[in-house]
């Protein structure tokens, strides 16, 4: 255990100041890993050469010694996969109560708003720039 110890040290010792892996880091590990299978089925070579690009790209950024840009990177990264995932999350939650609830824009703010199905006719109010709108839900 003491040969392990020694080894984890001399990392930990390697890695003060630098970024380390990051969510940006594994993404692209995890993008390369998949090019590298999709190329194994279609035999590729560019698929290969992309693949260990993004591979040697992501090591550098994990061993990388200018934080701040690395940092900045992996916020912009987290914050459209972020609001990517939230899209995806609100259309799947709208796909499985859409026989419960109408789902419709605001005119104004383009806002998404919910009523149930056979209300009738409703004056709506808009929860984001409460804009006063009259519709029929069917």
């Amino acid at each position: 255990m003491k040969f392990l110890d020694k080894i984890h040290y001399s990392f930990q010792k390697i890695m003060v100041g630098r970024n380390g892996a990051d969510r940006l880091s594994l993404a692209m590990m995890w993008l390369g890993f998949a090019l590298i299978l999709i190329s194994t089925f279609v035999g590729s070579y560019i698929l290969n050469f992309i693949a260990l690009a993004i591979y040697m790209l992501s090591i550098l950024r994990v061993f990388s010694r200018k934080l701040e840009k690395r940092r900045a990177e992996n916020q912009y990264y987290v914050q459209k996969v972020g609001k990517i995932r939230t899209s995806v999350t609100h259309r799947r939650n709208r796909f499985k109560m859409r026989k419960q609830y109408r789902y419709f824009k605001c005119p104004e703010c383009k806002s998404w708003l919910r009523l149930p199905r056979g209300a009738g006719k409703v004056k709506v109010t808009c929860g984001q720039c409460g804009h006063q709108f009259s519709y029929i839900s069917k």
